[in-house]
Order: C-alpha cells, then sequence, then structure tokens
C-alpha cells in the first residue's frame, strides 16, 4: 500500500526560479570590448567574462543581444522564427544587391521565391553543375600547371579562390565561363559592396539614430556619401555585367539549358504560374553572383591556409583523394567518397564560418531562454563563438577534420551551422558542399600551398569572413 506524505497547509510555496538575467557588457568591460573590436571584434566575442549564453549590449536606440549557445540560436532561428526578421545588415544589402533570396524581408514574397528557387538545387539539377565546376577547375589548374616552377610560386590564394569560385557559379548560372577581366571587375565591386555593407553595420549606432527620427534606410546611407558613392559605382558595375551575360545569353539559340539562369527564366509560381519578373531575376542572379561565390572563395581561402599549417591533415586527405580518384577527374557521385575531404572542409568552415553571425530584430517581446527580448531589439546568433565553445568542442581552437567523421550523438544540431538554420538556411547549401569537395580534390592531386614564411593572417568580417587583404601562399606541384 502507497504512503501518502501530508503537506501542511500553511507550508511556503516553493519559488519560481527567476528568469534567466542576460549578462550585460556595460562600462569599462564595454568601452575594453569595443577597443579591442576595432580590427578583430570575433576574438573579443569569445573571451566576454562571466557571459552565458545570452549577452546584451546596450543601445540608446535599441538594445543588441548575442546569442551564443545552440539552444538559444535554436530558439531564434527556428522554434520561434517568425517571430523575427532579417537584421538591419541583410535591408542594407538589400538596397545594394536588391530584394534576392539573401536579403528579401517580406515574408510573404521571400516564402513565394523561395518556393521558385529551391527546387532548383535539387539533387537532380546539382549534379550537372558539377559539370561546370570540374570544367572551371581544369582551366584554372592548367593555368597553374603553366606558371608554376620548380622551387615554387608565389601566388595569392584567396584572389584565386575568388576568380575560381567566380568563374563557377559563371558557369552555373549562365553555362559559360567568365573571362579574367570579367572576373576581376565583379571581384572588385563584390569586395567594395561588401566592405559598404559592413561600414554601415559597424557605425550602426549612427543609421539607427537617424532611423529613429523617421528617415527611410536609404535616406539615411545616403548620409555618407562618400561610401555610398563608391557603393552605388560598384551595384552599376555588377548591372552593368548582370545585364550583358543575361543578354548575351537569351540572344544565343543554342544556348545550354542546364544551368541556373535557364531555371530561373522558366520557374513558375505553383498557384498562378506567373514567371519570374525581369528585376526579380536579375536580383537573384545578383545574389548568386556576388554571395554565391564569395562565400565558397572564404572556406577554401582558409582551408588551404590551415592545411598548410597541418601537413598531417594534407597528407591525409591527399591519401584519400588519390586512392578513390586514381588520378581521374570527380564527378558528383564521388563527394560522397570523398568523407574525410569533406570533414577537412567542414572543420574548416567550424573555424572559419563564411559568414560569422547572422541577424535578426524582434518582431515582438520574447523569452529566450528565460530573457526577455523586447521588440525592436536587434538579435545575432553568432555561429563564430558557438562553434569555439569549448563545452561543444574540445580542443576548439585545434583543426581536427575527425570532428566530423564520428560526430558525438549528443552534439547538438545548431552546434555547427555555417548556412544558418532554420526556414532561412542557405538555398545553396548543397550546391556549396560540393563544390567546395570537388575543388579541393582536383587541387590536391595536382598542387599544394604553403603560406609564404613570416606571414600573419587576419580575419575580416566584410559581412562574409575573409583574410585581410590577400593570401600569400607558395605554389607547388605535387611530388608523386
Amino acid at each position: 500500500m502507497a504512503t501518502t506524505v501530508p503537506v501542511s497547509p500553511s507550508a511556503p510555496a516553493v519559488p519560481a526560479a527567476p528568469p534567466e538575467q542576460p549578462y550585460v557588457l556595460r562600462g569599462a568591460r564595454l568601452a575594453r570590448f569595443l577597443w579591442e573590436g576595432r580590427k578583430d571584434p570575433l576574438e573579443p566575442l569569445c573571451r566576454i567574462p562571466g557571459a552565458p549564453g545570452i549577452v546584451r549590449i546596450p543601445d540608446p536606440f535599441a538594445n543588441v543581444f548575442l546569442v551564443r549557445s545552440p539552444q538559444h540560436a535554436r530558439h531564434v532561428l527556428i522554434a520561434n522564427q517568425d517571430a523575427y526578421a532579417k537584421g538591419t545588415d541583410y535591408r542594407v544589402l538589400g538596397v545594394l544587391l536588391g530584394n534576392g533570396l539573401l536579403t528579401n524581408a517580406d515574408p510573404v514574397f521571400w516564402q513565394r521565391q523561395r518556393k521558385l528557387v529551391q527546387p532548383m538545387f535539387a539533387k537532380r539539377h546539382l549534379a550537372p553543375m558539377a559539370t561546370h565546376m570540374v570544367a572551371a577547375a581544369h582551366a584554372w589548374l592548367d593555368r597553374w600547371d603553366a606558371e608554376a616552377t620548380g622551387e615554387g610560386t608565389a601566388v595569392d590564394a584567396h584572389q584565386a579562390m575568388n576568380a575560381l569560385t567566380l568563374d563557377v557559379v559563371g558557369r552555373a548560372l549562365f553555362g559559360v565561363g567568365i573571362d579574367d577581366r570579367t572576373t576581376q571587375t565583379v571581384g572588385r565591386a563584390m569586395t567594395d559592396v561588401l566592405h559598404a555593407g559592413s561600414y554601415y553595420l559597424q557605425t550602426g549606432w549612427i543609421t539607427r539614430a537617424l532611423m529613429a527620427t523617421g528617415m527611410e534606410l536609404n535616406t539615411a546611407l545616403k548620409t555618407r556619401p562618400r561610401m555610398w558613392r563608391q557603393a552605388m559605382r560598384a551595384i552599376d558595375t555588377l548591372d552593368d555585367v548582370v545585364a550583358r551575360l543575361i543578354a548575351a545569353y537569351e540572344a544565343d539559340p543554342d544556348a545550354d539549358q542546364d544551368n541556373l539562369l535557364a531555371l530561373l527564366l522558366s520557374a513558375r509560381d505553383e498557384d498562378t504560374g506567373e514567371p519570374m519578373s525581369r528585376e526579380q531575376v536579375r536580383d537573384e542572379v545578383m545574389t548568386f553572383l556576388g554571395a554565391g561565390h564569395e562565400t565558397t572563395a572564404n572556406a577554401l581561402s582558409w582551408t588551404w591556409m590551415l592545411l598548410s599549417q597541418h601537413p598531417d591533415v594534407r597528407e591525409r586527405l591527399q591519401a584519400e583523394v588519390d586512392e578513390v580518384l586514381e588520378g581521374r577527374t570527380p564527378t558528383a557521385e564521388d563527394v560522397d567518397r570523398l568523407p574525410y575531404t569533406m570533414a577537412v572542409l567542414q572543420e574548416s568552415m567550424r573555424l572559419y564560418p563564411p559568414v560569422p553571425a547572422v541577424s535578426r530584430v524582434a518582431q515582438e517581446d520574447d523569452m529566450v531562454g528565460g530573457a526577455r527580448i523586447p521588440k525592436g531589439s536587434g538579435v545575432l546568433v553568432l555561429p563564430y563563438v558557438i562553434h569555439r565553445d569549448p563545452e561543444l568542442w574540445p580542443n576548439p581552437e585545434g583543426f581536427d577534420p575527425r570532428r566530423f567523421i564520428d560526430p558525438p550523438a549528443d552534439r547538438p544540431r545548431q552546434a555547427f551551422m555555417p548556412f544558418g538554420a532554420g526556414r532561412r538556411i542557405c538555398v545553396g547549401n548543397g550546391f556549396a558542399l560540393m563544390e567546395g569537395v570537388l575543388l579541393m580534390a582536383m587541387i590536391a592531386q595536382r598542387f599544394e600551398l604553403d603560406l609564404r614564411s613570416g606571414t600573419r593572417v587576419t580575419p575580416e568580417i566584410a559581412i562574409t569572413l575573409r583574410p585581410e587583404g590577400s593570401l600569400p601562399m607558395v605554389l607547388r606541384r605535387r611530388a608523386r
């Protein structure tokens, strides 16, 4: 017979646990954080003393909350994602690049556009894209082969990866390669656009102050005319390139149909049967051409730097590539046969995620982990910080691709999110991973890249996370 323990009616109720209070970065600590973050804001974010999963930075116009745990990231990006809109950085990029999937903040319009674009990155379309990837890689490797010397050839690996991935995206978009002059033009213009976006974010309090008076975002951005003129010149350049490439494609009756532009032009809304407007096609092409090559180029640049610093990892990657491919050109089917190569790319993106911070704005009052997030607050989910959390990643600063070969079952899914999370996860993540593995395998078959002696590589946030300036390396043919 069960025994019941009587409870006195006068016994005090157990008090509810107090809500989690976000760590507030203020006073001398805030000043030190801002001072240390002038050149590299990422490391100070990892070292905020006493900070739990959520950090609040006071702002006279709108508080900013930093999300530093996978559980809270999941709440903002997945569980309660309808309560959060895209942040100011996407709105700034939208003014610059147009209203593509990356920047579109209208939930209804975005959902319609996502439904049109998502099928273009289905597996049945990715396999034909692999032919464009390897064609671009062959052209680039043949150039390197002509330039390489026995003593080693100096190259800027970051510039090379930008040119290579831009050629890949150009072929995937239009079915044709992009010449050197256009590659250089687009590369410079995209750098100017991303730097402008980054500048407006770093001085965002000025923009928020102006918008608090009722000023429109476009007008607020124009209050800094020199940066605005530079950005607009870059956009005019990109517009001209995109218009010429689309016109050349449409004028060719024999144009290849296995490309993204053909899919964009033929896409139809399943409810209305309507095609995309010409303006929307332009905006999506601009997004694919710009952001689509920049993020993969950065991931590959960091990968070559890390492999140069860890020759044991490089040797194991080379051994897998040699054993699986036996000297032949890889295909889409080989991506699954190169698990260590994929793990190297993933570990590189863990340490240097292409997008180190994902910004949102609270559309209503919310509670995240017990902390109150008032409507209008800025929320920054920080993959860079989460990817280096020692509670999630033993030896977090170390470069160890084995983490992704046999990951622990209890690792939270949002512990690793180089492409974001939720319904707004990057639509081209499958394309980017396949591209990264195929290009890595083809380069590793024939060449080694080593950092030039004495080189110090500094991360730079220009919306994306890229090496600041150049990435000087020495190119050598592999000894076979």
